[in-house]
């Protein structure tokens, strides 16, 4: 079955059973209507003043021009007016029965009724009125007033109405069992029409929450609003929401009802946006919009009378347009354009046929349509089905448009997975021709670095050859000075040599190879080596053993020169006439001992920014002629290679500091003999000395000066020894080296340490002078 068809079926389905049903419930009220007392003939008097009292009415003679004049049609619905309205009319019961009845106004938005009912000459005041309400207040929709008649009495009736909304004054006269027979048919039919309205809110929420899609989220809340709309127009609200609030519950019809024509234009234009259609006179359905917010919120807390004409008023523009925009909407044969013009008709056709029955202008084949309950509950449930199918449609193109996107997708990722594939193998193409590239380019840059090692290692071997020619005729003082240049140019060749490893190799530099070695001794050829660095800016040179050192280690002592002179290096061509200190301290744990190692300057120093960057290769923190940025970069390599980590502190104009620690294993026995501490200098600007060795000047404190501290070391005393350790150092500045590393052993918190520095054994035979 096409979808067209399923339409129709459902249309005539609900159609025959709104007839029917129709038909019973006419057929019914006739029935009792025949049944019941009749109401006289209605008359009807406008108190234009709105303040004219009952003793003021009941002066008026029928006869009088200004009195109550027979009911016509524009007298029975006189709509918006400022004007108080009396209603005068007489009930008879001719039956010979005494029976309950009810006089009513079937509208729920009247805002102020008053009934009064006389009886041998006494009037009484039904008190309907909201600020006296009478029998049926918790379950009464409309104003009503209940009496009794006895067999053959008649009653007359006068009712007062005011209100700020368009005013109906038909009166209805049933009796009780016919009023409460009406009331459960219309809680019957205002129920399906209600519950079927939030049932499609709730399926249209429901179709939002799983498809995402804010198109169905608003449709949602134009039936949840179209429900109110139906239930404060019929009453429903002001019994079960708020039966107190009398005020709103005659705003809330103008409201709800500006409100949903406000969703459903927001509606069509999410609907238009998401399909990308093109919506005619756009900018006049944002203006609607803005003019039905602007009446919902006059309804709602400003002047009702003024606000509600202008919501009825400007729905009926808005139903115009909508004839224009579908009309204009009928040019375009694209499936949205068509759902578009089919949910504008339907609602137009809603519409037309509530404005129809409202002014009771219903044509003769629509009669079937007509009924006694008030609002009319058949052309709701019509309007009702209308939206039903418009939903239905608008799934059913919602379905059809996913089913397009997903052939559309799969199509792109058929198309996308061939792009793809023909692109990967165009880059992996050009990948291996560039990796051919490259290696061609790194065969010529091995091939380089041989030339370039083999043609270095000429001037360096004849350097060597001359230097010991000269150390045989030399005297002992030159004799130092030569080995001296012999040293450095030994050194450059072992570089050059692994240089031209590194090119045999490809690319894999940086060998480590542990062997047994003299740290003492090695630590006094850099210390040689440190003095003539220093030498060229006219820089000092300190080096000290902070503590006792192993005197056999099982360590790269070629790599860790090469680490030692890289930061003695850097240091001193970043340091002008100041100082250059390289410390060492060893502690020994299990058959390991842990090395320290520190290399600190009082040069230019630098920020935190630049230390971030200062371990890269190539990286300089200025420029300086014969430095090309490599030599942090494969100090750190090596430290990390041989298990340490190399630590950088430094602040600008105040020097800078690299440390590092290794653990290395030892080569000797447990009780073998450690080295003294030692301590390495330079007195004045660095100078050329002779090779010291171990015999070389210690300067510490004075052995007062060292109990003292020993004294706070031992109480744990943090401040003071901060205090002891700057008045220390202005006192004795030759002695920095010292009380660096009991700050060090400060600021870990090492009292121990302190202590044990303080009461080391210093051999007066290699002490020169204390600081």
């Amino acid at each position: 079955m096409t979808t067209a068809r399923w339409r129709r079926l459902v249309f005539l389905c609900l159609s025959w059973w709104t007839t029917h049903a129709l038909a019973i419930g006419l057929e019914t009220a006739g029935k009792q209507t025949q049944q019941g007392p009749s109401l006289g003939k209605v008359q009807v008097f406008e108190d234009i003043s709105g303040k004219m009292s009952l003793d003021d009415i009941l002066t008026l003679s029928a006869g009088n021009p200004r009195g109550f004049l027979p009911v016509q049609r524009d007298r029975l619905k006189p709509g918006f007016t400022h004007s108080a309205w009396w209603l005068r009319g007489v009930v008879n019961n001719q039956s010979a029965t005494t029976l309950p009845l009810v006089l009513a106004l079937p509208d729920a938005r009247l805002q102020h009724v008053d009934f009064y009912t006389g009886r041998g000459g006494h009037w009484i005041h039904g008190g309907t009125d909201p600020a006296d309400l009478a029998s049926r207040p918790a379950s009464s929709r409309y104003p009503l007033v209940d009496f009794t008649l006895a067999p053959g009495e008649q009653v007359l009736f006068l009712v007062r109405v005011a209100s700020d909304t368009a005013l109906t004054l038909e009166p209805r006269l049933y009796s009780a069992a016919a009023y409460d027979a009406m009331e459960k048919r219309a809680a019957l039919w205002d129920g399906g029409l209600i519950g079927g309205t939030l049932a499609l809110a709730w399926c249209a929420l429901l179709i939002a929450y799983f498809s995402r899609s804010g198109s169905f989220l608003v449709l949602a809340a134009l039936c949840a609003m179209t429900a109110l709309f139906e239930a404060a127009d019929r009453g429903y609200t002001k019994i079960y929401l708020w039966p107190q609030a009398t005020d709103w519950s005659s705003r809330s019809v103008t409201v709800f009802g500006c409100i949903a024509v406000l969703l459903f234009i927001v509606f069509i234009l999410r609907i238009a946006h998401d399909e990308k259609a093109k919506l005619p006179a756009r900018y006049i359905l944002f203006g609607f919009a803005l003019l039905e917010c602007v009446a919902a919120t006059g309804a709602a807390f400003g002047n009702l009378f003024v606000f509600a004409q202008l919501g009825l008023h400007l729905n009926a523009l808005f139903g115009v347009v909508t004839v224009v925009i579908a009309a204009r909407l009928a040019r375009q044969s694209t499936p949205t354009a068509r759902i578009m013009l089919l949910t504008m008709i339907f609602s137009l056709f809603n519409f037309a046929l509530r404005m129809l029955e409202e002014l009771s202008s219903l044509p003769a084949g629509l009669a079937w349509l007509k009924s006694d309950i008030h609002p009319n509950p058949v052309v709701a449930i019509i309007g009702l089905a209308t939206n039903l199918i418009v939903l239905a449609a608008w799934i059913n193109h919602v379905g059809k448009q996913r089913i397009a996107v997903r052939t559309e997708l799969a199509d792109w990722q058929r198309t996308e997975h061939d792009r793809l594939r023909d692109q990967v193998a165009q880059r992996t193409l050009e990948l291996n021709e560039t990796l051919g590239y490259a290696e061609e380019k790194n065969q010529q840059l091995i091939e380089t670095l041989g030339y370039v090692s083999h043609d270095l290692r000429a001037p360096l071997a004849t350097i060597t050859s001359y230097a010991r020619l000269l150390l045989n005729l030399a005297d002992s003082k030159q004799e130092s000075l030569i080995q001296a240049i012999e040293r450095s140019v030994n050194y450059q060749l072992g570089l050059i040599d692994e240089l031209v490893g590194y090119a045999k190799a490809e690319l894999q530099p940086l060998d480590i190879v542990p062997v047994v070695t003299d740290l003492p001794a090695l630590l006094d050829d850099i210390a040689e080596y440190a003095l003539a660095l220093c030498v060229q800016l006219n820089n000092q040179f300190h080096y000290q053993a902070l503590t006792s050192l192993p005197r056999r280690l099982i360590i790269d002592g070629h790599r860790l020169q090469q680490v030692l002179l890289n930061l003695l290096s850097n240091a001193s061509k970043f340091t002008r006439d100041g100082m250059v200190m390289m410390t060492v301290r060893a502690r020994r744990q299990d058959h390991q001992w842990h090395i320290g190692f520190e290399v600190a300057d009082t040069g230019v120093g630098m920020d935190i920014d630049e230390q971030s960057k200062l371990l890269t290769a190539f990286r300089q923190i200025q420029s300086v002629n014969g430095s090309t940025g490599l030599g942090l970069f494969i100090a750190q390599r090596i430290v990390n290679i041989m298990g340490g980590d190399l630590r950088v502190s430094s602040a600008p104009h105040r020097g800078t500091s690299f440390s590092f620690e290794l653990i290395v294993p030892t080569a000797e026995d447990p009780d073998a003999s450690l080295s003294n501490l030692v301590q390495y200098s330079s007195g004045g600007p660095a100078q050329i000395h002779p090779r010291f060795k171990h015999r070389l000047a210690v300067t510490v404190l004075p052995e007062g000066d060292r109990r003292e501290l020993a004294v706070l070391a031992k109480d744990g005393r943090l401040t003071d020894i901060e205090r002891w350790i700057d008045k220390m150092l202005s006192i004795h500045p030759s002695c920095a080296a010292f009380l660096t590393e009991a700050r060090h052993c400060l600021e870990a918190l090492d009292f121990a340490g302190i202590e044990a520095l303080a009461l080391a054994p210093y051999e007066t035979s290699r002490v020169a002078r204390p600081c």
